[in-house]
């Protein structure tokens, strides 16, 4: 099952169990005991913004990651385990150091402090390998905690739960994972048949980025006569067929046929790609309904792609139907579209944007400053901030 996740701009629509979209709210509100230390009523309701949102959405492939932890059912212990990125862990082993006892099994490890009370901080280190099932070997991890009894507190007069904390670490928390953001399942055909259009655009130790601009600025240059509105002939249709009607002239293409033709063909040469679509429509179409059988947009509809590139960890802009393989920084860092969207809606940033754009007709590349782009119109509307963005991932 594919669901989609939305977001508005810089603030991300809290998740429901169903496939459907969340209501849009800024913040989520949550009280803070802290308040009461400073003279505002008990139950005071705070907005509370987390990262993890963003680190969800824009996941990093490490080889190891921490996928969930636990509390264990007694006593001051947590379980913790690891998943890798294209990495099929079986099992771990550790080497622990400290005051608490350390144990194994599959992919999880646990740490349990055996002192409840204490009036010193206990601390432990775990460095730890993990190994797939035929022996391959991760890069080395490590954990450090520190455990403070609450009777440390007391002896200083202060009320407050005990706690384990995190000192150091290597080990990301995943919030996601690469893979979970790519829809495609290419088939044994779809691999032959992109191997078959694509597969000789690019050097196969090119960097994952690299191989995507060389296929896309081959595949600009097939859409480039064909453009225009699709029928619905082409609306749910596998991307390879959208992609033959078009070659045989039999229909026309937009944003969304580009982008599902890109992202599966790059999906089905090992090359991770996704598709974000945007739109905001504030008041939806009702038909039938004096008054209300029209749209109210704030922001246009659009779709592009972005490309995970191992070697940079990172997602990386892409768009097609503007022409422009990536869009940099000041520092010259590629963006992903979320990055771009922060920059173009704070002037002193978008003056520093630069695009790599590309003519089907001469076929070459420029880069061109965002102000004196000839798509500055376009992106600006596309990355407004009242945009919302849409975001597929396996359920």
């Amino acid at each position: 099952m594919v669901k989609f996740m939305a977001t508005s701009p810089l603030l991300f629509a809290t998740r429901s169990s169903a496939a459907e979209l969340a209501a849009f709210t800024p913040t989520e509100a949550l009280p803070d005991v802290s308040l009461q230390t400073i003279g505002l009523p008990a139950g005071t309701q705070i907005p509370v913004a987390s990262n993890h949102e963003y680190w969800e959405l824009y996941p990093t492939a490490d080889t190891l990651s921490i996928e969930r932890i636990e509390r264990l059912p007694t006593g001051v212990g947590l379980r913790f385990t690891l998943a890798g990125s294209n990495f099929p862990l079986t099992k771990l082993t550790v080497e622990a150091e400290g005051d608490a006892t350390v144990a194994t099994k599959g992919r999880s490890f646990t740490i349990r402090f055996a002192k409840e009370v204490s009036l010193v901080a206990q601390t432990q280190r775990v460095d730890l390998h993990g190994y797939t099932a035929d022996g391959q070997k991760s890069p080395p991890y490590f954990l450090n905690l520190q455990y403070n009894s609450n009777a440390q507190d007391a002896a200083a007069g202060r009320t407050m739960f005990s706690r384990i904390g995190v000192r150091h670490t290597n080990l990301q928390l995943a919030y996601s994972f690469v893979d979970d953001w790519i829809i495609e399942n290419p088939t044994t055909a779809d691999r032959e048949y992109a191997q078959e259009r694509w597969g000789n655009l690019a050097a196969q130790d090119a960097p994952p980025y690299q191989q995507a601009r060389a296929i896309t600025r081959r595949l600009i240059e097939e859409f480039e006569p064909r453009r225009g509105t699709p029928s619905d002939a082409m609306d749910g249709l596998h991307p390879f067929r959208q992609y033959e009607r078009l070659l045989a002239e039999q229909d026309r293409c937009w944003c969304a046929n580009m982008v599902e033709i890109m992202s599966l063909a790059l999906n089905a040469l090992d090359i991770p790609c996704r598709l974000v679509r945007m739109r905001h429509t504030y008041f939806n179409a009702e038909p039938g309904q004096p008054g209300k059988d029209f749209e109210l947009m704030l922001a246009g509809g659009h779709t592009i792609a972005e490309v995970y590139d191992k070697t940079l960890g990172q997602w990386i802009f892409i768009d097609p139907t503007l022409r422009r393989l990536g869009i940099r920084d000041a520092a010259g860092e590629y963006l992903n579209f979320f990055e771009i969207h922060l920059q173009v809606n704070q002037p002193h940033r978008a003056i520093g944007l630069t695009l790599d754009a590309y003519d089907p007709v001469t076929k070459t590349d420029s880069v061109e400053t965002f102000a004196e782009s000839a798509i500055h119109d376009n992106v600006a509307h596309f990355a407004r901030r009242e945009q919302r963005f849409y975001y597929f991932k396996r359920g």
